[in-house]
């Protein structure tokens, strides 16, 4: 598996120089159960330690989306993200690191695949990567002239996410280290591990489900009785984590924490009416 640069574990795909995660399994069939019903699937497919969300109803609609990244008119890569308006999506900033580049939204609704030109692309201004390797701020909003036609995810503000929580991972990356990217969503659960001002952190472990390549920028999910909630943007794995364990067991990936303060203001100043719980 190649990496980004100038982080060498980030999870976002390019087809130039590969990058980043989302969608891994260790083997094991875990506790995955209805993970594709949560992010609004009525099937799926098994696949390891998680679910391929398979579009075959005509319920289907969900707020994860996979972005298309395009260069001088070229396709160059891809993302996943999570819709928090009518028109906007909430992803990676590292998503954007080529110049010049554009965005198509592909969205699943009423069971069928409809694509949604980004208009504008806004990156954290204070995006940076740490002498420790550890990126900072990694989020960006693409925005949309047209309503998306599905219903937005809420930021999680009433509470924070706690040590020992279950949460859902989905995304639009591979389903195994070095394996090929999935058409449809793929989601699983997992527990976070860790929360810190700045990351939550969940790690690849016996039976739960984790980001690969393809996944930046897609949410981490904790669930309710009223549903579900970010609390996450996939970012990249934990410095720590050796290249070859990547998207393997032992793997520890950090999401940017959306609670963060600065983080909370970046978002809500490009899009005054995301939703939040």
């Amino acid at each position: 598996m190649t990496k980004c640069t100038p982080t060498k574990l980030m999870f976002s795909a390019f087809f130039a120089a590969a990058i980043g995660c989302g969608g891994g399994s260790d083997g094991s069939s875990g506790d995955n159960g209805a993970a594709c019903n949560s992010i609004g699937y009525s099937k799926s497919l098994k696949v390891a330690a998680g679910e391929q969300c398979q579009v075959e109803s005509s319920s289907d609609t969900s707020s994860v989306v996979k972005l298309f990244i395009f260069s001088g008119g070229s396709l160059v890569g891809s993302c996943t993200g999570t819709v928090i308006s009518a028109t906007a999506v909430l992803t990676a900033a590292h998503c954007f690191q080529a110049p010049g580049v554009g965005v198509v939204i592909r969205a699943v609704t009423n069971g069928t695949k409809v694509d949604v030109a980004g208009s504008r692309i806004a990156i954290h201004p204070d995006y940076f990567i740490s002498d420790a390797g550890i990126s900072f701020n990694d989020v960006a909003i693409v925005s949309t002239s047209s309503p998306l036609p599905v219903p937005a995810m809420p930021i999680l503000l009433s509470r924070a996410p706690e040590v020992g929580e279950k949460s859902i991972v989905a995304g639009y990356g591979q389903t195994k280290h070095d394996g090929p990217a999935v058409e449809d969503v793929v989601a699983g659960r997992a527990v976070v591990r860790i929360v810190t001002d700045n990351h939550v952190r969940i790690d690849f472990r016996l039976g739960e489900s984790h980001p690969c390549q393809g996944d930046s920028g897609g949410a981490l999910f904790v669930e309710d009785e009223s549903g579900l909630a970010i609390v996450g943007v996939v970012s990249q794995s934990d410095p720590s984590v050796l290249e070859e364990q990547v998207c393997l067991n032992g793997d520890m990936t950090l999401y940017t924490n959306t609670q963060s303060t600065g983080v909370y203001n970046f978002i809500t100043s490009q899009v005054p009416d995301a939703a939040v719980k």
